[in-house]
């Protein structure tokens, strides 16, 4: 029973979403050199590690 508030805790904790400085929009109306410029800003601000290394 006791263990119940913790997975409470615990998914209410990791369902929040993390807001980023500036949103990055991907709509269908960009030009290729519009959503490839927009692209490299999304790749150089994102927290995700780099593959190539």
């Amino acid at each position: 029973m006791k263990k119940l508030p913790i997975l409470i805790l615990f998914l209410a904790v990791s369902c929040t979403s993390v807001k980023t400085g500036k949103e990055i929009n991907f709509s269908n109306d960009l030009t290729f050199e519009e959503f490839k410029s927009n692209l490299k800003v999304y790749v150089d601000k994102s927290d995700y590690p780099n593959l190539d290394e």
